[in-house]
């Protein structure tokens, strides 16, 4: 995107679990930043070392994260619970970017969809946006499959916060895939602040540069949180596997504890090779003959971009149910074969990456460049914000 237009956007992203959503956040970030946005985000989460942030003005919170699947208890980086006073600090260093950097654009990664265990620092940022004398614009920025089945108050409080406080929601999905109204419930309350702007992906893959790796079988975990039973299976699963008996590489992701990580390493046999991350993931994918995932956003975004044949075994721990409904949709279309995680066994991740070798990926039509298309709408979004 040619760089043309000059606000400045503050956007604030908080990741408990999983990591997928952070590096959907910084894509859309640093598209606001090729288009010409001074671009700030604040970080709740723990650093991820591996992580490209070129382009951003990053701002660091004491990070906090979640103890397990059930996202009740907030942690700090050492394992204990964060006090009110540890609380109040760091809603006072939100508070002070905002101030001191006077975004024109505000965004907060999932909330108020999500990330209710932040409202203490979130509300009165909401409330320091609403009464900025500059009128900053105020937006929501979520994936395109929301939890569904979520308890009516929950519901009922997401929708208030979006009338009340937010000038946009922005959702990062193609209709043509899936339209948010089918999963977030309440959509058609606040409708005319929804846009959609197609799935936020990597760039094309340009096949002329080689791979890093060039695996036979990919099986690859996200951030590695919820990956390693995923992992566990699949370094038994090669012996059983027909069509591609050796050459499989397994990716665990950064968030996998160093003890699991060198067990894995320890268990698995010689024609599999064990890593923490691949800078070029998608570019992997495309070079495989299979590749295995769960089933997240992001890696539908490197499935899509890559063509590839792929298995995809959706996480549901917990009280999860988005990448179920993701890989049911990628399973009828025929982009992906899925896998049950309570169906998964070492035979049974052999036979489906066996049946997935047969099939080379559906063609598919969807928008795959929602950063740039997230960018451009929210300059103009702001542009018509500052002429009412």
């Amino acid at each position: 995107m040619n760089q043309t237009s000059n606000q400045k956007v503050m956007f604030y992203v908080q990741h408990l679990l999983g990591i997928g959503h952070v590096f959907r956040a910084v894509r859309v970030a640093q598209a606001l930043a090729m288009a010409g946005c001074e671009t700030h985000m604040v970080w709740g989460g723990t650093k991820i070392e591996s992580l490209n942030t070129d382009g951003l003005h990053m701002t660091y919170l004491e990070s906090v994260r979640v103890q397990n699947e059930d996202f009740k208890t907030l942690l700090k980086f050492d394992g204990t619970p964060i006090s009110e006073a540890e609380k109040q600090k760091r809603g006072e260093a939100l508070l002070a970017v905002f101030h001191q950097v006077k975004p024109d654009i505000v965004i907060t990664e999932a909330y108020p969809f999500g990330r209710r265990q932040m409202r203490f620092e979130l509300l009165p940022l909401l409330d320091a946006v609403k009464n900025a004398d500059w009128n900053p614009m105020m937006v929501s920025s979520i994936r395109d499959i929301m939890q569904e089945n979520r308890v009516e108050k929950r519901v009922a409080e997401s929708i208030d916060l979006v009338k009340n406080w937010f000038d946009l929601v922005m959702v990062h999905g193609d209709t043509k895939l899936i339209s948010i109204d089918q999963t977030l419930q309440g959509a058609d309350q606040i409708s005319d602040k929804i846009i959609h702007t197609g799935l936020v992906t990597p760039a094309s893959i340009d096949m002329d540069v080689p791979p890093s790796i060039s695996p036979d079988v990919l099986i690859s975990a996200g951030g590695g949180a919820v990956g390693l039973g995923l992992m566990k299976c699949a370094v038994k699963a090669i012996q059983h596997c027909k069509k591609h008996p050796k050459n499989w590489v397994l990716v665990t992701g950064p968030d996998l504890p160093q003890t699991e990580f060198d067990q894995l390493q320890k268990d698995a046999l010689a024609d599999t090779r064990i890593i923490r991350f691949l800078p070029d993931l998608a570019r992997v994918m495309a070079a495989a003959k299979v590749s295995v995932s769960r089933a997240g956003y992001n890696t539908l975004g490197d499935i899509l971009r890559a063509g590839c044949a792929s298995v995809l075994v959706p996480f549901s721990g917990g009280i999860e149910t988005e990448q179920l409904r993701r890989a049911k949709i990628m399973d009828e279309r025929g982009v992906a074969t899925l896998l049950l995680d309570e169906d998964l066994t070492p035979e049974s991740l052999a036979a489906s990456i066996d049946s997935a070798s047969q099939t080379s990926g559906a063609a598919v039509d969807f928008d795959l460049n929602g950063a740039d298309n997230a960018a451009k709408l929210l300059v103009e979004a702001y542009q018509n914000h500052t002429n009412t």
